[in-house]
């Protein structure tokens, strides 16, 4: 039992201690005559209880001699001997996990950093992309306009409006956090006299605003959402029934009120995913206290209200 005990302790706790601090280790492991020592005496006094309880039997008389002290030391010698190697095989055996885990760190960090530059390589090829294909496709819609100018001055006059629509909408992502309303109610009447040309302009829609209004900054593409939003879901048809977007200001705020029928048609009804994203955008931008709200009443009529307080708004310019 004592060499047991003398085993464990020195292989989890003394020799760990005494190599712990490299400038310690000269006195440290000297102490290793204590480890010994004890270890005689814990034996001595273990083989002394078993005789003296009639456990042993031993034929002599039973002290601490030179012999016993010899034999115990060259025992306690044995198994810290024994007990060394076993710390060092322990250490060595979590040295090598450790180091497997490293390199297999380090080999997740490389595949990692391959997959990062290989997104990298794809985003640049996008981005490069998107700077050639809408230089290719503004060369071609000139060319189309050339072509069709005088034998169709509508058609011509369509893809000069679509022309500004798509520039603008390639241009946004430069534009800065805010634009000027008066630049996008110019692409949303476009977009209004695009559609109103493809339906021989009997579509029911009319966009109101002042004139004042044209100099506020707003972050962009919210009023063309919602203007593309009405052609998609709504029910233009209707005379006595215009969709209508309202856009103006008081002296505490900044609103958009829009009203449409609703087409019986629409293939997304429920889903209102532009206008979930604009929401978004609107509170990341201006804070939780705008109001932006839409519903469908028990007529079919769509109501969507944004009112933005305009010391909000103010700040967004500056």
């Amino acid at each position: 039992m004592a060499a047991i005990i003398l085993f464990y302790i020195h292989a989890e706790l003394f020799f760990p201690w005494a190599l712990r601090l490299k400038k310690y280790i000269v006195w440290r492991i000297p102490l290793v005559i204590l480890e010994i020592a004890g270890f005689v005496v814990i034996s001595f006094c273990i083989d002394k209880l078993l005789i003296l309880n009639g456990v042993v039997h031993s034929e002599t008389s039973f002290h601490l001699s030179w012999v016993y002290v010899f034999s115990m030391l060259y025992r306690g010698g044995y198994f810290l001997g024994f007990s060394t190697g076993y710390y060092y095989l322990i250490t060595y055996s979590k040295e090598k996990i450790k180091t497997n885990e490293l390199e297999k760190q380090h080999l997740n960090d490389i595949i990692n950093s391959q997959k990062a530059e290989q997104e990298l390589t794809k985003a640049q090829n996008a981005f490069l992309k998107a700077q050639i294909n809408p230089h290719f496709l503004f060369n071609t819609l000139d060319f189309i306009y050339h072509s069709i100018d005088d034998s169709s001055p509508i058609a011509a006059d369509a893809v000069i409006v679509l022309t500004e629509m798509m520039r603008y909408a390639v241009d946004s992502d430069k534009m800065g956090d805010y634009i000027y309303l008066g630049d996008e109610i110019e692409q949303a009447e476009n977009l209004i006299y695009l559609n109103q040309m493809r339906r021989n302009h009997n579509l029911c829609f009319r966009l109101n605003y002042d004139e004042k209004i044209k100099k506020i900054r707003l972050i962009p593409l919210v009023l063309l959402t919602l203007v593309e939003n009405i052609f998609k879901h709504g029910n233009l048809n209707v005379s006595a029934d215009e969709a209508v977007i309202n856009i103006y200001l008081d002296e505490d705020f900044f609103y958009i009120n829009t009203y449409n029928l609703v087409s019986t048609n629409s293939a997304e009804t429920g889903s209102h995913t532009g206008l979930k994203n604009i929401e978004q955008r609107l509170r990341f931008s201006y804070g939780a206290d705008l109001v932006f709200d839409y519903r469908v009443d028990s007529t079919n009529h769509f109501y969507l209200q944004l009112n933005i307080p305009l010391p909000k708004l103010v700040a967004s310019v500056g």
